[in-house]
């Protein structure tokens, strides 16, 4: 078994590397995961993922009706042509999903190739919660100082890069996937704002 500890600074699915930050030194974790895709494909899979997406386990299961399929080809989830491609797990798009959530946080990575793979928070870390502004949105809250304690708004280098200011004042939006997405994008390129990703973790609803 593999089993990694660090600090995950993913920018997005066709964003590589996939950092893994650890006290020893840096690692990609994109060919780990590709690699225990190739060495599942074919076989019977059961996937779970944890509440509020803090993490996810995908394993061999032969009681399992799902059949894992990894082959090269074009797809949505992918974005480009590579190895991981089609999956008929459902949910299992929410990888990228958790990637982002956790992204900015400790992590844990657990592989046996063929066998199991695991990815969830490191709850040893204590971390900012944030909550949803309301049941409409997937935007959260930032509570009045906040801004500079926790988002270092005053700080482009310490910026997280989540931090957004909409008309409707300011919002945390790394748990609203489609924007997160596209600023991690921008901090992929280089954004002159934000040099960071912060590692706050979703709290729901109040």
């Amino acid at each position: 078994m593999q089993e990694l500890r660090g600090r995950l600074l993913y920018f997005g699915w066709r964003n590589r590397p996939w950092r893994l930050v650890a006290d020893d030194g840096e690692i990609d974790l994109f060919p780990t995961i590709t690699s225990f895709f190739s060495s599942l494909n074919g076989k019977r899979v059961s996937y779970k993922k944890f509440p509020r997406l803090d993490g996810c386990v995908l394993k061999e299961d032969e009681d399992s009706e799902l059949r894992f399929e990894c082959v090269p080809s074009k797809n949505a989830f992918s974005g480009e042509t590579g190895l991981v491609s089609l999956f008929n797990v459902p949910g299992f798009p929410y990888l990228d999903s958790i990637l982002i959530y956790l992204s900015g946080r400790l992590v844990r990575v657990r592989v046996e190739d063929g066998e199991k793979m695991e990815i969830s928070a490191d709850m040893s870390e204590e971390v900012f919660g944030v909550y949803l502004k309301n049941e409409y949105t997937n935007s959260c809250e930032i509570l009045c100082g906040i801004e500079c304690e926790i988002c270092k708004i005053e700080d482009s280098e310490e910026c997280c890069v989540f931090l957004s200011a909409p008309q409707s004042g300011l919002s945390c939006e790394k748990f609203n996937l489609p924007i997160a997405r596209a600023l991690l994008e921008r901090l992929a390129r280089g954004n002159p704002n934000a040099g960071r990703i912060g590692n706050c973790a979703l709290l729901g609803n109040k």
